[in-house]
């Protein structure tokens, strides 16, 4: 009986042993079959950002073919701000498609080669403008933050561009982007020009300024133009 009792029990972990290596088995399928979903799954991500930034660097280009034919200068400069809008957003979708992480752009980067289309886009007729980018490194947003802080830059820069420095002066436009506490990113974008503190009519169509507040707004961030000894100071402070 004793004999019979230890064959049963041996006969059960046999087939206990042969049961966990069958679930073993298809666990590790399970996971071969998830890699290979989520590897496919980034790679097709990978290519959508990469013909949405070929679509709209097509679109920036009919932009400036539009801004050549016409004579008028204020439909001329706004096609050329439209065209910087959609540069900044092509860009993200450019640093997506050769990421290494498709959820997050990496705004160091991204921010100096805004910085270097932008003078390329707003340059031409602005000569002696410069741009510097100061931002503190590993400091990544998800994707839709991103581009909502990537128009603000743009719209903030071209700004400067256009009101700062009047009578094709040179000058420094100058973008920081640091760390804070609590989890909280600072963006500030200032300039050594004829200056204006956020009070009073806003120059030009003032489409500019509203498309600040709604982008400021979607990240739930404070925006304000701060007090500056000389120029305009524009601060941003916003959660990670």
């Amino acid at each position: 009986m004793e004999r019979y009792r230890r064959r049963e029990l041996l006969v059960e972990a046999i087939k206990a042993a042969l049961l966990q290596r069958k679930h073993q088995r298809e666990s590790e399928e399970t996971q071969r079959a998830i890699a290979a979903a989520k590897e496919r799954a980034e790679l097709l991500l990978a290519e959508v950002n990469h013909r949405v930034a070929n679509s709209l660097a097509l679109v920036a280009s009919l932009a400036t073919f539009q801004a050549n034919a016409v004579a008028d200068e204020a439909a001329k400069a706004a096609l050329t701000e439209m065209k910087a809008r959609i540069l900044a957003i092509a860009g993200i979708h450019r640093r997506l498609y050769t990421s290494h992480d498709v959820r997050v752009v990496e705004l160091d980067a991204y921010l100096k080669n805004l910085g270097e289309e932008l003078l390329g886009v707003l340059g031409t007729e602005n000569h002696g403008k410069t741009i510097s980018i100061m931002s503190d490194p590993d400091i990544r947003l998800p994707t839709d933050r991103a581009i909502s802080l990537a128009v603000i830059v743009t719209e903030l820069v071209t700004n400067a561009f256009k009101y700062a420095y009047p009578n094709d002066e040179t000058g420094n436009i100058r973008i920081f982007l640091q760390r804070k506490s609590g989890h909280k990113l600072s963006l500030i974008v200032e300039d050594d020009g004829i200056g204006w503190n956020g009070t009073g009519a806003a120059q030009g169509s003032g489409l500019g300024t509203r498309i600040v507040s709604a982008m400021a707004r979607g990240l739930e961030g404070d925006f304000k133009y701060e007090r500056s000894a000389r120029g305009t100071r524009a601060s941003l402070e916003f959660a990670a």
